[in-house]
């Protein structure tokens, strides 16, 4: 199974979730014997010029902030074994490159209450999912972490023919392995249910298409059905090939259920989140050119604004930030 063992879990001021999901990062380390780190990154405001003055400010804001994150620590671990970081920079960039220094295999942070703001993500939230290249889980619901129902959001290429599709699976299930084998770790150590969600559309039908023009609907129904039959046979075999790579006995121990939404996933996704009552969404962010309806910049943008649960976002092996350790 996937485990995540080391966790550099990101804080920001003023979050009232900041215990909950600390404590969620303790547990998902604790179930691998892996560990936690704390890391505050401070963005000071633009100044024309520095003044005795301003620096003083800025120093005590740099010990408020230290105070505050080793304060957060103690009360989540009172043993005292958790290392603490404040450092200062566009939060974004410091934080990936505390990944690509120490090797962490999750970054894990909360985000604001419900209410009005509860499906904009912040600026920072957004900048990780495109730009750290490890899974960035970001907290975010009502039970900031807590879970009984994930939903694992999986994709073939459209872009392939009906033929290819039918044939052996394409190279974009490599994606789709991280997807699952992280939600049948965490459904098995938390004893969650898990929902695999797979939205798909007839290609040369979608909304703006002319191609029916003059088809007879009987044809076209049979073409609709023809292609759900394709989707239908690539979602078994990938679901085969996750009862092996999820390890023996997990697969058995976890209660499982597919999806096959007909539709655009940018649409349908969302729809699925409600309709399980999804605490967590497991899904994967790529290059533009990449798995087909969760494009990061276009549509997976839009799923993640239209959802109110926690997120866990995937890159593709090979994932290359262009954040790098130079300065």
């Amino acid at each position: 199974m996937r485990r995540f063992r080391k966790i550099l879990y990101v804080h920001e001021e003023n979050s009232p979730t900041a215990l909950q999901t600390l404590q969620l990062a303790l547990n998902i380390a604790g179930n691998s014997d892996g560990k936690v780190d704390l890391l505050t990154v401070l963005e000071p405001p633009a100044v024309t010029f520095a003044s005795n003055i301003s620096l003083l400010l800025q120093s005590r804001w740099v010990k408020e902030s230290e105070e505050q994150l080793q304060q957060l620590a103690g009360t989540a671990s009172p043993e005292g074994s958790l290392n603490t970081k404040v450092i200062e920079g566009r939060p974004h960039i410091q934080v990936v490159r505390e990944v690509l220094r120490h090797d962490y295999d999750l970054v894990i942070k909360p985000i604001g209450p419900s209410g009005f703001l509860d499906k904009l993500f912040g600026r920072l939230d957004m900048r990780l999912l495109r730009s750290c290249p490890c899974p960035v889980w970001l907290s975010k619901g009502e039970t900031y972490g807590a879970f009984d129902n994930v939903l694992a959001a999986v994709d073939a290429d459209v872009d392939t023919s009906l033929d290819y599709l039918g044939g052996e699976p394409p190279a974009k299930d490599a994606l789709n392995r991280q997807i699952l084998e992280l939600a049948f770790s965490l459904c098995a150590d938390n004893s969650a249910r898990l929902h695999v969600g797979h939205a798909w559309y007839p290609p040369f039908l979608s909304p703006y298409s002319r191609a029916r023009a003059n088809v007879p609907q009987d044809e076209i129904d049979a073409y609709v059905t023809t292609v759900k039959r394709t989707h239908t046979g690539w979602l078994k075999r990938l679901m085969n090939d996750a009862a092996g790579w999820a390890g023996e006995g997990v697969a058995d121990s976890v209660h499982l259920k597919t999806h096959l939404p007909q539709g655009d996933p940018e649409t349908e996704i969302p729809k699925l989140v409600s309709d399980v009552q999804a605490d967590l969404v497991i899904m994967g962010t790529v290059a533009r050119t990449g798995v087909s309806g969760l494009v990061m910049g276009n549509t997976a943008e839009t799923i993640l604004d239209q959802i109110s649960c926690s997120v866990l976002a995937v890159k593709p092996s090979g994932f290359v930030s262009g954040v790098t350790l130079d300065e």
